[in-house]
C-alpha cells in the first residue's frame, strides 16, 4: 500500500501558531492605529467572519488564483482580513483600518499584512518549536513494518522536511520518502474547474497532477480540502487514479464544515472519504475493518 501524505497540519500541529500569527498582527494594528487590543481584535473577528461569509473571494491567492478558501485554514486569516480590506469590505472599523494602514506609509493592507506575518511566524516558531504531532516516530516504524510506502509531499522544503523529521528520530528510507516544493498551490489556468458544495475548485494543478500521476497512491490525506484532495479526487473520477484511492481529512476544531459533510456524499460525487482526527489513524485505515 502506498499513502500520499500532507506535511503542514497533518504531521505538525498549527493551530496554536494560527493563534499566535493572529494575535500578533491585532496587537501590531492596536499599535499602529491607536486603538485599544480589546477593539482591535474584535474588529479584526468582524472582517474575518465577513470573509468567511464570502469564501469565493476570500482565501490564499497566489498567481491571481484562489487555491484555497478562507475556512479551511486558520493560517489565512490575516490574508483574508487584508483582502476584506482592500476589496472595500464595509465592517464595523473597515475604514478606520484603511486609513491607518495608509497613514502608517503603506500602500495596501495586503503589503501591511505581509510584512506582519513572516515575523510572527518566525517568533512563533522560535519561542515554541515545529516538530511532528505525537506518535509520528511510532507510526513510521509501524507503517514501514506493514510494508506501507509512506510519501510525504508538501510545498514547503525538502530540506525543511526532512530536519524535522530526524529531529524526531525518523530517517527517510526506503518505506519513507519526502517530497518538498510540490507547488499545490500553482495554478495554472482558470479552467478546468469542478464543483464541491457550491464551492468552484481549481484543478489545473499540473506540478501537484505530475505528483500523482507519478506516484499512483492507495491513499491521500490532507488537511486542506480544496488544495490537497480536490485534484485526487478530480483525478479518481476521470480515471487517471484507481477508483480505489481513498481520500482523507485531517479534521481539526476548525476544519471547513463543506469539506467534512463531504463524507456523506456518493463516491463520484465527493472529495473526502472519511476524515481523521490526528495521523496517527492513518495505522487503522491501513489495517482496514
Amino acid at each position: 500500500m502506498k499513502i500520499l501524505s500532507d506535511f503542514d497540519g497533518v504531521w505538525t500541529d498549527q493551530e496554536g501558531e494560527a493563534r499566535f500569527i493572529n494575535e500578533s498582527f491585532t496587537l501590531e494594528v492596536a499599535s499602529d492605529l491607536g486603538l485599544s487590543a480589546e477593539d482591535a481584535r474584535s474588529e479584526f473577528d468582524g472582517f474575518l467572519r465577513a470573509a468567511h461569509a464570502a469564501p469565493d473571494r476570500h482565501g490564499w491567492w497566489p498567481r491571481g488564483f484562489l487555491t484555497a478558501f478562507v475556512d479551511e485554514d486558520e493560517l489565512l486569516a490575516t490574508g483574508a482580513v487584508c483582502r476584506y480590506l482592500d476589496d472595500g469590505g464595509d465592517a464595523p472599523g473597515a475604514e478606520r483600518w484603511r486609513v491607518g494602514i495608509r497613514r502608517a506609509g503603506y500602500g495596501s493592507a495586503h503589503e501591511y499584512g505581509s510584512e506582519k506575518f513572516g515575523p510572527a511566524m518566525r517568533t512563533y516558531l522560535r519561542d515554541h518549536g515545529h516538530g511532528l504531532v505525537e506518535g509520528a516516530r511510532g507510526l513510521c516504524r509501524r507503517l514501514r513494518d506493514a510494508r506501507v510506502e509512506l510519501v510525504i509531499v508538501s510545498n514547503s522544503p525538502t530540506s525543511k522536511l526532512r530536519k524535522l523529521f530526524n529531529d524526531a528520530g525518523i530517517e527517510e528510507s526506503e518505506g519513507l520518502r519526502l517530497v518538498g516544493d510540490a507547488r499545490k498551490w500553482w495554478i495554472e489556468n482558470d479552467e478546468p474547474r469542478a464543483e464541491f458544495a457550491g464551492r468552484s475548485v481549481h484543478l489545473d494543478r499540473p506540478h501537484y497532477r505530475q505528483i500523482l500521476t507519478r506516484e499512483q497512491p492507495d491513499l491521500v490525506i490532507g488537511d486542506v480540502a480544496s488544495l490537497d484532495l480536490a485534484m485526487p479526487a478530480a483525478m479518481r473520477r476521470e480515471g487517471a487514479l484507481q477508483p480505489s484511492t481513498q481520500l482523507v481529512l485531517r479534521q481539526s476544531p476548525n476544519s471547513a464544515a463543506w469539506a467534512v459533510g463531504q463524507i456523506a456524499l456518493d463516491p463520484s460525487e465527493r472529495l473526502v472519504d472519511r476524515c481523521v482526527s490526528s495521523v496517527v489513524e492513518l495505522e487503522d485505515l491501513v489495517k482496514g475493518p
